[in-house]
């Protein structure tokens, strides 16, 4: 006859196996637990909104508080339109390098941001956001992932543009045909395509802000008015930033 007590220590010697290999199988990780890919938000900030890196801008400051988990990524550029504006919004600045001097600068360092970032994390998602002159930059920049001039695949880039000048149709640029030098501004850009293959771009203007919106005589009146809305706490671009990629223009009424 079997010993009650012998028997009694296998049981509970076979249920502690059990127990330690459930234990071993619930501890190994599975892919649906793996992390998420990051999504990192490339910034270009508007005339006269320079600072120090890693700053970089102050346009984004309330923005970046609605990111949903991305990571700002400013871009540091002179960001001024001498003789007119400098770099931290001073007026008249008549040593300052000139919008298209600055502009062609912001194109460049975004470029480089994006890409090193992008090889730093290459399953990474990018939203190239820009305000104002900083949206003219993303416009160019946004063309150029378009036409697949960069290493980073369009599939995981999205544009959103405030208060973009290239605006086809309406923007201040449709003014004048490319090509077209506009003294002491910059040569004209024309206007910026209504879709880039494969890659969402929306864009956000205020009716009558004249840098989007320069089709009336109500245009002058409203760039004062309507364009410092966007970046303001409470408005435009801290309701927007963190939604997920659209196309098209996003029209949005006069205060």
């Amino acid at each position: 006859m079997s010993n009650p007590n012998r028997l009694i220590r296998r049981c509970k010697a076979v249920l502690g196996a059990a127990a330690l290999a459930l234990a071993g199988v619930a501890a190994v990780p599975t892919a649906a637990h793996a992390d998420a890919p990051h999504h990192y938000y490339i910034e270009i900030g508007g005339t006269g909104s320079a600072a120090d890196a890693p700053n970089c801008t102050t346009t984004f400051g309330f923005a970046n508080q609605h990111l949903n988990g991305g990571i700002p990524v400013p871009v540091c550029y002179v960001a001024s339109g001498g003789p007119f504006v400098g770099s931290h919004n001073e007026m008249p600045a008549p040593f300052a390098p000139s919008f298209a001097d600055s502009v062609n600068q912001g194109y460049r360092n975004t470029l480089d941001v994006l890409e090193k970032t992008y090889h730093a994390d290459p399953t990474a998602q990018f939203t190239i956001v820009g305000y104002s002159q900083g949206a003219w930059i993303g416009d160019d920049v946004l063309q150029t992932i378009a036409n697949n001039g960069t290493d980073v695949p369009r599939s995981q880039v999205n544009g959103m543009l405030y208060s973009d000048p290239m605006q086809p149709g309406t923007g201040f640029w449709h003014l004048l045909p490319q090509g077209v030098p506009l003294p002491l501004v910059a040569v004209s850009p024309g206007t910026g395509p209504v879709e880039f293959p494969g890659v969402p771009v929306q864009r956000f203007c205020i009716h009558s802000d004249g840098v989007c919106d320069a089709t009336s005589l109500d245009s002058f009146g409203g760039l004062l008015q309507q364009h410092p809305r966007y970046w303001q706490d409470n408005n435009i671009m801290t309701q927007t930033i963190g939604n997920p990629g659209g196309d098209g223009i996003v029209w949005l009424p006069a205060a």
